[in-house]
């Protein structure tokens, strides 16, 4: 960990990894610790505690772990893992380039050896500036056409240079398959980057242009043969699921043209939960996701992605008497089994929730008692967007006559909170 240019020495005492952890089954939901130490600690360094943010896959939910550091330097946290994953501490969010603590952890650790897991021990002593890439891909000034050839010899030099790194650094098997990994799922969010830029420049005249039929350019960005680099992506390699960096290449794709626009075009902004709704998003995820990745199959990602669709829906039906129905119809399109065991759980538990929760204490917490103290006796409408976001700016449009409505009762009050930055 490079800080104030002195060599920190990190020992992480990860609980060590039992033998053939990079072979299925994959998937197991346990606890693990990962414990550590920095060398010549002092609280006078600046910071006291260090923090890791971990993605739920199943439900895109983001946690954040703190864990305090005692004064010899040494650290440790606890955390519920669904899967192995490659993440790092940090000390400050502001400088998260920087003052990072890499760790490999799988669920169910319980034991350790000094140092590094022996399966990664290599890797975890490399640092390798991947999101660099996102301003690579982001900001190139060029057709689609250039841009994908441009993208294609990117892809190949970075694969180069993890083979490079992986010989110099005498890398197992296993550590080159997870670095390769770790390298894709940056590379497919920087690489959708630069369409999403074209539809973001799109948006600046008009707000609901990337979401009107007959949008010419939009048209073409949905088509799946426009993004050739993805189908050289390891999308099939479970391991693509342990690094940090996968769930901001799913969200990239979830919000992709491909996946998006078709569904703008036959339903407008007007999100609906029905059962042929969601099957017919469904549909479209499987279908298009064949295409994009070149499988015959449906690759980890887009059964992902029909997980969260289906969840989005469940609490709606829960309201309806075809609940179960429209659940079983739609649970046999993940052909995953940990994935379909994961949305009888979601399932389950959402239909025993009691549906009234108490605020959790906090900040945020005391901001909305705050605003329902305004309007005393009514129901309030709470609606999160930001200036800066274009399918925000698109819905507020999309929801004007429901917003019309609510204002004519007299019990409901709509509030808009906005973040103003515009960046």
């Amino acid at each position: 960990m490079n800080m104030n240019k002195k060599s920190i020495i990190t020992i992480l005492l990860a609980l060590a990894a039992v033998a053939g952890q990079g072979q299925e089954p994959f998937f197991c939901t346990d606890s693990a610790v990962v414990r550590g130490r920095i060398v010549d600690y002092s609280p006078a360094m600046g910071f006291q505690n260090l923090t890791v943010q971990v993605t739920d896959i199943f439900t895109g939910e983001l946690k954040t772990a703190t864990a305090e550091i005692r004064e010899d330097g040494t650290f440790e946290k606890r955390l519920l893992l669904h899967h192995p994953i490659l993440n790092w501490f940090y000390t400050s969010e502001i400088h998260i380039s920087k003052q990072q603590v890499p760790f490999y952890l799988c669920p169910g650790d319980t034991r350790y050896r000094g140092g590094h897991s022996a399966e990664v021990a290599r890797l975890l002593k490399v640092r390798n500036d991947y999101l660099s890439l996102q301003k690579h891909c982001r900001f190139f000034e060029g057709d689609i056409e250039a841009y994908n050839h441009f993208a294609d010899s990117l892809y190949t030099t970075w694969q180069r240079k993890i083979g490079a790194i992986a010989d110099a650094h005498h890398f197992t098997s296993f550590e080159r398959r997870l670095a390769e990994c770790d390298m894709a799922a940056v590379f497919g969010t920087a690489y959708l980057s630069y369409f999403s830029q074209i539809q973001d420049k799109m948006a600046q005249d008009d707000p609901a242009a990337p979401y009107t039929a007959g949008n010419a350019m939009m048209e073409r960005l949905s088509l799946p043969e426009m993004y050739p680099l993805l189908s050289r992506l390891p999308n099939n390699d479970s391991l693509m699921l342990a690094t940090k960096f996968f769930q901001w290449y799913l969200n990239a794709l979830e919000f992709s043209a491909p996946f998006r626009y078709p569904l703008f075009v036959k339903r407008g902004m007007a999100w609906g939960n029905s059962r042929d709704e969601v099957m017919e998003q469904l549909s479209l995820l499987r279908d298009t996701g064949r295409r994009l990745f070149a499988l015959e199959n449906d690759g980890l990602p887009i059964q992902l992605l029909q997980l969260h669709c289906i969840n989005e829906a469940i609490g709606e039906w829960l309201e309806t008497d075809t609940a179960e129905e429209n659940f079983r119809s739609t649970r046999s399109f993940l052909t995953h089994p940990t994935l379909q065991r994961k949305a009888q759980q979601i399932f389950d538990e959402q239909a025993n929730m009691d549906s009234t929760l108490p605020l959790p204490e906090g900040d945020a917490a005391h901001f909305v008692k705050d605003i329902l103290a305004l309007y005393p006796g009514r129901y309030i409408v709470l609606d999160f967007w930001a200036m800066w976001c274009a399918p925000c700016k698109a819905e507020i449009r999309a929801t004007k006559e429901f917003r019309h409505r609510l204002q004519e009762r007299s019990d409901v009050k709509f509030v808009f909170l906005a973040n103003e930055r515009n960046h």
